[in-house]
């Protein structure tokens, strides 16, 4: 290899490490290797050719452990045998069964060698606030919906909302009805179709091809030669006779092909482009270049070389032994030389250069909860489907649902570390109180579960006064002894209601910081850094910082706050230009967006 070549190849090599450089966490494609089987979507991943992701088709109620259905529908009968209401509970799920999935696979091999399920898509939910969160989903029904007015069909709506994609993750629904909505909705779950659907409402991320060039050369050199030469000699004559042949071909290909959507993807390509151009130029120079590149013509045949062509024959070693001391007579000398040589040299050359984008594929898929009752009642309907008579008070027991609200789910990934509910249930002198913790933590979010339930016996309470009860609130902070009781001291919360929803006792503010990234160069700004003072607890604390860098991508940042209602928020912005740094002076937060300019002279 030339030292032009070496050079070539090491130029390529550096751009192609600059360019590969640039790498993106794996996602699925969008525009390519998707395979639907059964109506089910797989979606390839975008490293790993042969591995695969689901999308499921419709959120389903979920199964437990035992392989039970997770729903529950109950009528209750008050005075005279009237249906006085009803409760109405089902987890959901948006995955699918294993057995299901493993179907998928063995079909997905037969079509994909090699091919395999990795898993679910991962679902976002949709921007709300300016906030990423969990899939979310929302009831579709006229009747659980119906929750205004005097004569609404349902009293109380309670759901999770939120549907973790997760394996084995869960979301809630609970509903307390009157008896005209509790008989509707019976006789809805009848029918093939009810009037309850869920809708599942997001996002997922997906990388799509924005630019592509693809650079192809070839170049052959054929050299032939042929050369012939016949010589006659007799006595001092000598004559010869040449014919010779030299002939060379190049052709030289570059072809360059290139694909680009970037402009109607919002994506800027003019690094790819000039990597394009330098390679280019490159290969261009080394393919026309006749002194040292492909262009290069090979030595050429000599057709006769010197010494090759005798003057005339020798006299051999059988004459000299048995002819003895004689004049060798000078002999006709008749000799032939041919040459032929091909010499057939091929370059090739191959580049592929592409540069993909992420974009945000919507998903909404509804399912519904449909022809229950006719295929329960046939297993064992008694589990799902049940009548309550409420005289029956000896027997009778009531659960109450605590549910945190599921716009503060992700305060448990920065400022809580768990919520703690404990329950009171009074009776007469003759019947203990019936007493229960319960404790919702981060994993129990992680897992689905944001809510649970607790139980207790009516006890013979003949009036309405066994609905009632008592509860407190311990919400425990992150790298805090003090936690927060609600109510304070030794007080209770009273409530008669079926569902409880936990509301953590502060204020969640999301902010949105903005500063022009080409004012940072302008002004020799490296980055700053913006932090956020808050009282949470009645204690002022540094809660969150934020970097803004010169050479970040995104012009906008957000951040969430957590503080006690009425109080301020303060924030203190910090600059580093060149080898100074400048802090400006802390003042409160107005409103929920900031934008940064540099100070000045």
């Amino acid at each position: 290899m030339n030292y032009s070549n070496a050079i070539f190849r090491v130029t390529i090599s550096i751009l192609f490490i600059i360019f590969l450089s640039i790498n993106t966490r794996a996602q699925v494609k969008y525009d390519e290797g998707r395979v639907i089987i059964n109506g089910i979507q797989l979606l390839q991943d975008s490293e790993d050719e042969t591995a695969y992701y689901y999308l499921p088709d419709y959120p389903r109620i979920s199964t437990n452990d035992n392989g039970n259905l997770e729903v529950m529908c109950i009528k209750y009968i008050g005075q005279d045998g009237n249906a006085s209401g009803g409760l109405f509970h089902a987890l959901i799920q948006f995955d699918l069964p294993e057995d299901l999935i493993d179907e998928l696979e063995i079909e997905l091999q037969e079509k994909v060698g090699g091919g395999h399920i990795a898993g679910p898509v991962p679902l976002r939910q949709v921007l709300e606030n300016g906030e990423e969160g969990i899939a979310s989903f929302k009831i579709v029904s006229s009747i659980l919906t119906d929750t205004e007015g005097e004569n609404s069909f349902t009293s109380k709506l309670v759901t999770s909302g939120h549907a973790p994609l997760l394996p084995g993750s869960k979301a809630a629904i609970a509903a307390k009805l009157n008896q005209e909505g509790a008989t509707l909705l019976w006789e809805s779950l009848q029918g093939e179709t009810s009037d309850v659907s869920v809708v599942v409402n997001g996002y997922y991320e997906a990388k799509v091809k924005a630019y592509n060039a693809v650079v192809t050369a070839e170049m052959a050199t054929i050299y032939e030669h042929f050369s012939k030469l016949y010589s006659y000699q007799e006595e001092y004559s000598k004559r010869q006779l040449r014919d010779i042949s030299d002939e060379m071909l190049q052709n030289q290909v570059i072809n360059i092909e290139v694909f680009d959507r970037s402009k109607g993807l919002g994506v800027k390509t003019d690094d790819v482009q000039a990597i394009l151009d330098i390679i280019t130029d490159k290969l261009m120079a080394q393919m026309f270049d006749a002194k040292t590149g492909w262009s290069k013509q090979p030595q050429k045949e000599t057709t006769v070389e010197q010494g090759q062509i005798k003057g005339r024959q020798k006299r051999g070693w059988f004459s000299k032994v048995f002819g003895g001391a004689r004049n060798e007579k000078y002999v006709s000398d008749n000799q032939l030389v041919i040459k032929k040589r091909e010499d057939i040299k091929v370059n090739k050359f191959y580049l592929n250069l592409s540069k993909a984008t992420t974009i945000k594929v919507p998903v909404f898929s509804s399912g519904n909860i449909g022809g229950l009752y006719r295929t329960l009642q046939q297993e064992n309907g008694d589990k799902y489907f049940r009548i309550v008579n409420l005289e029956d008070v000896d027997f009778s027991k009531r659960d109450v649902l605590f549910q945190l609200d599921g716009n503060y789910i992700e305060s448990f990934n920065e400022v809580l570390n768990s919520v703690t509910v404990t329950f009171k249930k009074k009776y007469n002198e003759n019947q203990n109180d019936v007493t229960r913790d319960i404790i919702l933590k981060r994993d129990d979010l992680v897992n689905g579960i944001s809510y649970k339930t607790i139980s207790y016996p009516r006890l013979g309470i003949m009036g309405s006064e066994w609905l009632d009860y008592e509860y407190k609130l311990n919400w425990n902070l992150k790298g805090e002894e003090n936690s927060i009781k609600i109510p304070d001291a030794d007080g209770w919360l009273e409530s008669n209601e079926a569902s409880v929803a936990l509301n953590p006792p502060f204020v969640k503010k999301i902010v949105s910081v903005d500063a022009d990234r080409t004012i940072f160069k302008e002004e020799n700004v490296n980055s700053c850094t913006i932090r956020f003072f808050v009282i949470l607890n009645g204690e002022a604390k540094s809660q969150k910082m934020l970097i803004l860098r010169a050479d970040d991508v995104e012009n906008t940042s957000k951040v969430n706050l957590y503080y006690d209602k009425n109080e301020p928020i303060i924030y203190q912005v910090t600059w580093y230009m060149g080898n100074e740094q400048k802090q400006q002076q802390a003042v409160p937060l107005e409103g929920d967006y900031i934008f940064l300019m540099p100070p000045q002279e």
